[in-house]
């Protein structure tokens, strides 16, 4: 996985033209989790970082949080 951005704890990743944001759902220990997005929603995450954040809680309303990451 290719890094893209990186902005407080939450990672923009490039795999092979599929995009993911790479976010520690733990409250108490480390547990990365990983979901895959669009190639628009990539776009919109380089032009403002914010946008991360908001696509993750955007997944997260919608049931969607993501694969473990295990390293």
């Amino acid at each position: 996985m290719k890094l893209i951005i990186e902005d407080e704890g939450i990672s923009l990743l490039e795999n092979k033209g599929q995009y993911y944001l790479q976010y520690d759902a733990g409250a108490h220990m480390i547990k990365k989790k990983r979901i895959e997005i669009t190639n628009e929603e990539a776009e919109l995450c380089q032009l403002d970082v914010e946008e991360m954040y908001n696509l993750i809680l955007q997944y997260q309303n919608d049931g969607v949080y993501g694969e473990d990451v295990v390293e």
